[in-house]
């Protein structure tokens, strides 16, 4: 904890800082430190905080206390300066000001700060007048019903290209109004859709489709694929394991892979898929009956054995090794494994949660 001596010293450098802030309330707020990318200060007011954002290093002004806190801004009523700059930050609803508003309350700041008003954070009164929150607060209104203005225009616009596909799969109505067109992945109840017009160059056997037959075989493929590869396509694959079951001289049929895999959040999956089949090349040297681990890539394919489907498989082994006799996960491990994955989702402890050591148990 600073003292009162040392607290006189910032404040009175950072008077310089405010000085130069009220001088160039014409090009926004800034703040005092960026970093990483990121941060709130304004390069067009000190230069100096271009390197930070561009650099990625650590570019700070030492300050007392944050005018865009939003316990200054709003008050002690509204915000906390202990939770600091991340949780309590108001700078994006200041940059909602006129220039004239942002002068008048960073010239009261200053004044506030020269007349000791801030040597206590146990009860800050607004900084900004009732007028000026409401100025923000309007401000806020317009451009959010001018967003939703946008997007309900462009909204429109899918759905009449999407025309065709509607007629045929009512039930996705919104889902065409929100995605057709874009490079989005769907994550729906009954499957995942890749809405990228450009998706299908990566389907084997799908040259040929157009967009909407591409979203109508993904469609058709609902429940019907192998849902592990695709969890491992979606995500991260980190290897599999597989008993060798036929070999026809080109190809060869795993009876049951085991699949390991890895959300982006960092938790890992197991799961099975039956009857693979994938070309020889790589596992030449090895005879029915033998169980080898590797890693593979996984590829979208079309199918046309049974109308066409779009499913996954394994191609381009690599690091193939034998490996003893293994017991794949059974039914009920797998089944424990989706329960624990809803209990952690649940969970009012996952923001504190490392994802190793289970909080409940300790």
């Amino acid at each position: 904890m600073k003292n009162k001596e040392q607290n006189r010293a910032i404040q009175k450098a950072m008077i310089c800082t405010l000085d130069v802030m009220i001088e160039h309330a014409d090009k926004g707020p800034s703040g005092f430190w960026t970093g990483d990318q990121e941060g709130c200060g304004n390069p067009q007011i000190f230069p100096e905080f271009e390197k930070g954002l561009k650099g990625g290093s650590l570019v700070q002004k030492e300050h007392y206390l944050c005018p865009w806190n939003t316990a200054v801004l709003y008050g002690s009523n509204q915000g906390n300066v202990n939770s600091g700059c991340y949780y309590s930050c108001s700078i994006r609803k200041a940059k909602y000001l006129s220039a004239e508003m942002l002068k008048k309350a960073l010239v009261r700041f200053k004044t506030h700060l020269q007349n000791g008003e801030y040597d206590n954070f146990e009860q800050l009164a607004p900084l900004l007048t009732p007028d000026e929150i409401d100025y923000i607060e309007e401000h806020i209104r317009m451009e959010e019903a001018e967003q939703e203005q946008h997007r309900e225009k462009e909204r429109k616009k899918r759905l009449e290209k999407a025309v065709a596909l509607i007629k045929k799969y009512p039930d996705k109505k919104d889902l065409f109004g929100l995605y057709y067109g874009e490079k989005a992945l769907a994550c729906t109840y009954d499957g995942t859709i890749d809405f990228d017009p450009e998706g299908y160059k990566n389907v084997v056997g799908a040259e040929k489709l157009t967009y909407d037959e591409y979203l109508e075989v993904q469609i058709k493929s609902f429940h019907k694929i192998r849902g592990w590869f695709a969890t491992c396509y979606h995500n991260v694959p980190l290897g599999f394991k597989g008993c060798i079951e036929k070999n026809t001289g080109k190809n060869i049929c795993f009876r049951r892979i085991e699949v390991e895999g890895m959300y982006f959040d960092g938790d890992c999956f197991v799961g099975k898929e039956d009857h693979v089949w994938m070309d020889i090349s790589g596992f030449e040297n090895f005879q029915v009956g033998d169980c080898v681990s590797f890693f593979a890539e996984i590829y979208r394919y079309v199918k046309t054995g049974n109308g066409k489907q779009i499913d996954f498989g394994l191609r381009n082994p690599q690091n193939i090794k034998q490996v003893e006799a293994y017991e794949l996960p059974t039914d009920d491990e797998l089944l424990k494994q989706e329960i624990n994955q809803i209990v952690c989702e649940t969970c009012y402890l996952r923001e504190y949660c490392n994802g190793v050591s289970c909080m409940r148990q300790l």
